[in-house]
């Protein structure tokens, strides 16, 4: 739970971060009676003199007092430069201390404090044999006489409307931040314990108030002859497992279908990753973790579109039953898939999934979503996603969400010649080109000849944004963010 308090004395032996934006919230901050500010002149002189200089700085005040510890004050003077969040974040990364309280006059801006001190402050300790204490975060709301309790939100209201209307904001973006947690904790979890059949029971677990949660076993995924899923576990004992989640909320709305694959851990099969890479194989399933934080996300939303979520589950090792270079398979769609590249697994996963769907189901758009090679990382680096196909009114949104959140998306060029490309000589498709280099390209062509309807697709290559490996940046830290699950959840709720 969020801890939003009123009253400054009812909080205890916390660290404030206080932002500072203009004149007057030098002024409230005086007003909020902290003791040791009174006791200490120095620090208000120090405080004026950098906000004269105006530009974006912080400092850092030791206080000793019963109610904050420490004072972190923020000077964000200059949006010219920097957003908030890009210039605070290191702040906050950098402070180690569990027990922070923030505080902004600015509705917008205390949001981003929030997200602040949540993302970019996350670490995972569940493995730790020494207890780690968990963060204890509160939100000060400021007033100008506390004595009157009369809370001023922003400069243009004092309503008590405007109180509850910030207070139920902040709620509500403490769950999406839950949510994004969520699954960043799921891919840090390892694999001998995260697998196939465990994430399933998570999710059959998993207290849904409007959402349906449907499980086909292996018996079923032969029967259905989804013969690309079953090549793909065949070398690992964990059985392949494939998780619906329904959100049907009217059938007469349209219906999406999210469609993703969880590889729990991916050797590369018989043409085995270098060991270099090979410990952070558990990542490869941090898409259906995205994806299934969604659903969580949107389970209590009120969507004018059905979402259908499909999470494609599996596990592969090398053995004996490993499918191998030059294997021809047969899908759902009775396509034949020339087998070039172990490696290239992921797209078996999904294509036959996205062609059970598009034969068995009426929708109107399927999105797919998966990490395509290293190609997106070269050409993007870390911090940019791929989005591409035919879905033009779907990608403008994410074009436009990117100009606006910290979640950035770019454009990937496509025609038909890629398609042509994925065409085999010896069978009907092949699973890689060795001599077509644009690698994200190429994959969302290879998934779109198991289109069977002609529904408006759109492929998302999340890539390094995803599984950060690099540095931590924004609100992201190294290794899982939670990619996708801000931005994919914020677009479907404006959908109608």
């Amino acid at each position: 739970m969020l801890k939003i308090e009123k009253n400054i004395n009812k909080i205890k032996q916390s660290n404030l971060f206080y932002l500072i934006e203009k004149k007057s919230d030098i002024k409230i901050l005086e007003e909020l009676n902290i003791e040791w500010l009174e006791l200490n002149p120095n620090i208000l002189s120090k405080i004026k003199q950098v906000f004269k200089e105006w530009k974006n700085n912080s400092l850092d005040f030791f206080l000793w007092d019963n109610i904050f510890e420490k004072l972190i004050v923020i000077f964000y003077l200059d949006d010219s430069k920097q957003d908030l969040v890009y210039f605070a974040s290191n702040i906050f990364r950098d402070f180690k201390q569990n027990n922070l309280t923030i505080c902004s006059n600015n509705d917008k801006s205390l949001l981003d404090l929030l997200d602040l001190s949540i993302l970019s402050r996350y670490k995972f300790t569940k493995y730790k044999t020494e207890e780690s204490k968990k963060d204890k975060i509160k939100v000060l709301l400021t007033n100008q006489n506390w004595n009157k309790n009369t809370v001023k939100l922003s400069a243009k209201s004092e309503k008590k409307s405007d109180i509850d209307y910030l207070i139920k904001k902040l709620e509500n973006r403490k769950k999406t931040l839950d949510n994004i947690v969520f699954a960043r904790d799921l891919w840090t979890m390892p694999a001998n314990e995260l697998y196939p059949e465990s994430f399933a029971d998570i999710v059959k677990k998993t207290k849904f108030k409007n959402i349906k949660v449907k499980i086909l076993d292996y018996k079923k995924i032969q029967k259905l002859g989804l013969g690309l899923i079953e090549a793909v576990w065949k070398g690992s004992i964990h059985k392949p497992k494939v998780v619906i989640l329904e959100k049907i909320i009217n059938k007469k709305y349209p219906t999406i279908w999210l469609v993703w694959k969880w590889v729990t851990f991916d050797t590369g099969w018989i043409q085995v990753k270098p060991w270099t890479s090979m410990y952070e194989m558990k990542w490869d399933m941090c898409w259906a973790a995205n994806v299934f934080s969604i659903m969580k996300q949107l389970d209590k939303k009120d969507l004018k579109v059905n979402i259908v979520a499909c999470l494609v589950l599996a596990e592969n090792h090398i053995s004996w039953e490993a499918y191998k270079p030059s294997d021809i398979l047969k899908s759902y769609s009775w396509k034949t898939v020339d087998v070039i590249h172990t490696d290239a697994e992921w797209r078996l996963v999904l294509a036959d999934w996205v062609s059970y769907i598009s034969k068995n189901y009426k929708t109107t758009k399927i999105i797919t979503i998966a990490t395509l090679t290293w190609a997106c990382m070269v050409a993007l680096g870390f911090r940019y996603a791929w989005i591409m196909w035919t879905d033009k009114k779907l990608i403008k949104k994410f074009l436009k969400y990117s100009e606006e959140n910290f979640e950035k998306y770019n454009k990937l060029p496509f025609d038909n010649y890629f398609i042509e490309k994925t065409k085999s000589e010896i069978a009907d498709l092949e699973n890689l080109n060795r001599w077509v280099y644009a690698g994200s390209t190429m994959w969302a062509a290879f998934l779109s000849n198991f289109l069977m309807n002609n529904e408006d697709y759109t492929h998302v290559d999340i890539a390094w944004t995803a599984i950060n490996s690099f540095e931590p940046y924004w609100l992201a830290n190294k290794w899982m963010t939670g990619f996708w699950v801000d931005s994919v959840s914020s677009i479907l709720e404006s959908l109608d």
